[in-house]
């Protein structure tokens, strides 16, 4: 006879050997469950018990390291948007520059969603996004204070141009 600690944390028995084998065929019992025997004082995991280690099932074994690499978590990875970010920041600032407001906004929500998911990686791409949206916005703004405090500029821009 034995005395078993369900998932609910309830004492069951005393039940039989021939009960406890159909629990963990049914699959109520694993190899972590404390069990008792009859006339014990201590409490035991099923899988310390001889008599039911051969018909408990095997835990999955542990996935295969690559090259003394831990594996990726699955629910990990890059966020997309971060990654964008940085992509439009770069471009933006080549080329662009007025658009920049997109990569900092790309940037900004990127990180907010990094907030609630730190298993997610990327806030290095969020932040290159967003400095370099900065960059390109601040190129804008120096080029029309450049224009607009002193016109000649313009038009010695406009006379070196080939007609």
């Amino acid at each position: 006879m034995y005395k078993i600690i369900g998932a609910d944390q309830k004492e069951y028995g005393p039940i039989t050997a021939d009960q406890l084998r159909q629990w963990i065929s049914e699959g109520r019992v694993n190899a972590q469950s404390r069990v008792q025997p009859a006339g014990a004082t201590e409490w035991k995991s099923m899988a310390e018990l001889p008599e039911f280690a051969a018909i408990l099932p095997r835990p999955a074994p542990p996935l295969p390291m690559h090259a003394g690499h831990m594996p990726a978590p699955s629910s990990g990875g890059t966020n997309q948007m971060a990654l964008w970010a940085m992509i439009t920041g770069i471009f933006f600032l080549l080329c662009c520059q007025i658009l920049a407001p997109i990569s900092i906004v790309l940037g900004a929500v990127a990180l907010s969603q990094l907030k609630h998911h730190p298993e997610r990686s990327g806030t290095g791409y969020a932040i290159a996004g967003i400095v370099l949206g900065v960059l390109a916005l601040l190129m804008v703004v120096t080029a029309l204070v450049l224009l607009i405090s002193n016109p000649s500029v313009f038009q010695n821009f406009q006379n070196a141009l080939p007609q």
